[in-house]
C-alpha cells in the first residue's frame, strides 16, 4: 500500500519505520540533532513547509509532513491507496 504524505507525494507503508508529531523535534534536544544531521546529509524532505505537523521516518529518509501524525496514521490504516491502482 501507498499513503501520501502532501503535495504529489507517494510513499509505500512498508517504507515508514515512523510517524510523529512535529512538536517532538522542539520539546528535545536530541530530536532537533537528528533532524540536523538529516539535513546535512541531504535524507530531509520538507514538503510540509511552514504548515508542518508531522515528521515521517522512512528507511531512506525524513518527511516533512502538512498532515497531522493521526490523519496519517488513519489512511495507513485504511489501507489508502492500494498496490494494485500502480
Amino acid at each position: 500500500m501507498y499513503i501520501h504524505l502532501g503535495e504529489d507525494l507517494l510513499i509505500k507503508t512498508s517504507d515508514i519505520i515512523a510517524i510523529f508529531d512535529f512538536g517532538l523535534i522542539e520539546e528535545n534536544s536530541l530530536n532537533q540533532l537528528f533532524i540536523e544531521s538529516s539535513i546535512e546529509k541531504h535524507q530531509l524532505i520538507d514538503i510540509g513547509g511552514k504548515q508542518t505537523k508531522s515528521i515521517i521516518i522512512t528507511t531512506d529518509c525524513i518527511y516533512f509532513s502538512p498532515f497531522t501524525s493521526s490523519t496519517l496514521k488513519k489512511r495507513s490504516e485504511m489501507g489508502w491507496i492500494q498496490d494494485s491502482l500502480f
